[in-house]
């Protein structure tokens, strides 16, 4: 009896040792601390990773991401442009927060509320472009058309309740799905990275910043957006490229944001490893979309015919071509009184940006250069901090110069007081 029990002993630990490198493996392969996850090559649609990504979870703010698609759309078939003002409603700058700090009554222009929303996070603008698109304070064609584009892109598990990811009952989502709306997302619309790239912005004298810390932590991140409510836990969707190498990780369900953050960040460098070794698990099932505006908003959003239009589109384009790398000529001189043509402009001034409809604009310019490229790069460090900003090319004194600009403002009181607060520095709440 002794000499089987020793033997049955001895078995048992053989299978024990035999099992730890498999245990071992799994560790070292290991879950990441997160409810759901997955990530892929966007130039291939390779899988590289994923753990439960069919769960359904409450999206948070990366609901805004849809509502970012759908003002692009809109702009793409001119029914916005992006210096529209658009009113704020006492319903839109009630919303809790995070908000970009509007103010009810105010007019805050498209590019600005798009910024506001990419990297504030903010309710409150996400409330006013819907309630612009959809033609009145009921913007549920809005809430109508989020959910005609997710059932176009393939998203089964998801549904939409209100445009900025605010709790709302049966409002799900999925990491598969999250990565099938990023993924049209960033093929339509790549000039969306120079609003997701930017990790702060001010409006109303405060300085929100984003809360997505790999922006400046991780090489190459430049986008996109990050989440949290109670229900669902610390969100993320995140991209970032190496040589020609662009990832698209989602991170659903983290217990803080430090986890999150860390998540994302183990997550994408196994994906890069894994492109490396050209490793994958499985393809995309992706289903592209039409490219036209759900008909829920097509109704109440019809398109614009105005001067702003092309001046619009050129600087999408604009936009777009930076993030592919094109460079592109310098734009036009605009036309500067007489006065402002015999001297150099001095720096850090209000000046007239230009004349409208019997309006006077103004914008401070913030500095210039003879240099078209240096011009640019102060442009893209200012835009960088959150401020609007635009490069216009003028004759001086017989001179070709570049004049960085921040605005445009209504009043030369505006223009004064923005930039006394440009470097106000304030908080908002982090997701």
């Amino acid at each position: 009896m002794r000499a089987k029990s020793r033997i049955l002993v001895l078995a048992m630990l053989l299978i024990m040792l035999a099992a730890r490198p498999v245990q071992a493996a799994r560790h070292a392969a290991g879950e990441l601390p997160v409810k759901s996850a997955i990530a892929m090559d966007l130039g291939t649609g390779h899988i590289l990773y994923e753990q439960n990504p069919d769960q359904q979870i409450p999206p948070a703010s990366l609901t805004k991401i849809i509502t970012l698609y759908l003002t692009f759309e809109a702009l793409q078939e001119h029914r916005l442009t992006l210096t529209e003002p658009v009113l704020v409603s006492r319903e839109a700058a009630r919303e809790p927060p995070t908000r970009m700090s509007l103010r009810p009554g105010e007019h805050v222009i498209v590019r600005e509320l798009m910024k506001g929303i990419a990297v504030a996070s903010g309710n409150d603008a996400c409330i006013v472009m819907a309630q612009r698109l959809s033609g009145g304070a009921n913007y549920q064609p809005f809430i109508a058309a989020m959910n005609a584009k997710a059932r176009e892109l393939g998203m089964s598990e998801t549904v939409f309740k209100n445009p900025n990811g605010l709790p709302a009952a049966g409002q799900l989502t999925s990491a598969r799905d999250m990565l099938r709306l990023s993924t049209n997302y960033l093929r339509r619309f790549p000039q969306s990275l120079t609003f997701h790239s930017m990790t702060t912005y001010a409006h109303n004298n405060c300085n929100h910043h984003n809360a997505n810390r790999l922006l400046s932590s991780y090489e190459g991140a430049d986008g996109l957006k990050t989440g949290f409510v109670q229900a669902s836990g610390y969100n993320n969707v995140v991209t970032a490229k190496r040589g020609e190498t662009r990832i698209i990780a989602v991170v659903l369900g983290a217990s803080t944001a430090g986890i999150r953050t860390a998540a994302t960040r183990k997550l994408l460098d196994l994906s890069f490893a894994r492109m490396a070794e050209g490793k994958y698990i499985g393809t995309l099932d992706e289903r592209r979309g039409t490219g036209v505006l759900p008909a829920a908003l097509a109704r109440t959003a019809p398109r614009e015919s105005n001067s702003d239009l092309r001046a619009a589109q050129q600087l999408a384009d604009l936009r777009a071509n930076q993030v592919r790398g094109v460079v592109e000529p310098a734009p036009k001189a605009e036309k500067v009184k007489e006065k402002e043509k015999e001297k150099e402009p001095d720096d850090k001034h209000v000046t007239l940006m230009r004349r409208k409809h019997g309006k006077t604009i103004y914008a401070i310019q913030e500095s210039s250069f003879q240099s078209r490229k240096m011009a640019e790069q102060r442009a893209q460090r200012l835009e960088k901090k959150g401020l609007p900003v635009r490069v216009v090319a003028t004759s001086l004194g017989g001179n070709r110069w570049y004049r960085v600009l921040v605005g445009p403002y209504a009043s030369m009181d505006a223009a004064k007081k923005t930039r006394e607060k440009m470097l106000t520095r304030g908080s908002s709440a982090e997701e």
